[in-house]
Order: structure tokens, then sequence, then C-alpha cells
């Protein structure tokens, strides 16, 4: 048997919202952090049929919003655990792992990662694949964790910090799921 479910553990929850809108809102990808919003952003995200604009936040993810044009056309998110990822203990895939992004809390990353060599664990019986990636998987989660919670600790400095950054583009040329090694991609 397959454990997937679902976080069942101590952890910080996080909410987050995110809007379709119907409305082109330019090419690039922007993040916006706000000194009253603790280790949370906001952001929009260029798609071919319009943006979606979202937010995360400890509390009310609305109030960091940023403010756009357009209609709605969806609307969706949630609740969010930020926990530490357990140790590998039988089978198991998803968030009951802990390996939740803690930036984004996104979980498919994590999970695609793991599917084929728990199915192959689960069909041929070699374990070594699966507990590789399991590894692998958990320490960027703990990298992710541990620098979060830096963040929060030391926020205000870190936006301080991260004004260098601000307007310019940061250029990520293959698809991006170690926010870890965020400070070191070439800008």
């Amino acid at each position: 048997m397959v454990d997937c479910s679902g976080w069942k553990g101590s952890a910080k929850w996080i909410k987050a919202i995110e809007l379709l809108v119907d409305k082109d809102l330019g090419e690039d990808i922007r993040v916006y952090l706000d000194e009253r919003n603790t280790a949370g952003f906001s952001w929009i995200v260029p798609l071919p049929y319009g943006s979606l604009v979202g937010a995360i936040s400890y509390g009310d993810p609305r109030a960091f919003l940023p403010k756009v044009d357009g209609r709605v056309t969806e609307i969706h998110g949630g609740a969010i655990p930020r926990p530490k990822p357990k140790k590998l203990s039988g089978k198991s895939l998803g968030d009951v792992t802990g390996n939740i992004k803690t930036f984004t809390g996104g979980g498919i990353f994590g999970i695609s990662m793991l599917a084929d060599p728990l199915v192959r664990y689960i069909i041929e019986g070699d374990r070594e694949e699966y507990e590789t990636e399991y590894k692998k998987l958990s320490g960027e989660i703990e990298k992710q964790f541990r620098l979060t919670s830096v963040l929060e600790k030391t926020w205000k400095l870190a936006l301080l910090s991260l004004r260098f950054f601000n307007g310019r583009t940061i250029r990520a040329y293959e698809e991006f799921d170690f926010h870890s090694l965020l400070p070191s991609i070439p800008h």
C-alpha cells in the first residue's frame, strides 16, 4: 500500500489565492515582496490567454494581490502547510511526505520525481532508486524550509538585501523547481 493521504503533522500554514484575469499583463513573470507580508510574496504570470495574479501569506493573501485591470475568470487557492520533510518510512507520495515547496506550496514537482521510482519499487521490489530520489527531493525541500525560517526571522533585512534585484530581470533558461538555488541564477 502507498500512503498518499495528505499532510498530517505540525506545520506553519500559509494561505494562497490566485486569480486568472482575461488581460495580457506583459511578457515577464513579476514577483512582489512587501515588508508587511513576512516570508510571503505576490506575483503576475503571463499566459497565452490572460494572466495569473496571486499572493501567498500567513495572513489574508487578498491584501497583497497586485492591483490589475481585467475581468477575473477563475479564482482558486487555499491553505498550504510549510512542514519539514519527513524521513522516509514505507511507500509514500505527495504531501504526506512533507516534501512541499515552502515558497510556493507546490507538490507536483516532487510527485513527478518520485512516481516512476515508486512504481519500480512496488513492481520490482528495488527500493534504492526511490530512496535516492526521495533523499534528493527532501534535501532540496529541507534547504527551502531552512531558508524560509531565516527569512521569517530577518524579513526586513532580507528585503533590504533584495533591493539589488529591484527592476532587474532574472533569467531561468529551463524549468525551475530548485528554489534554494535562486541566489545563484544569473541576472
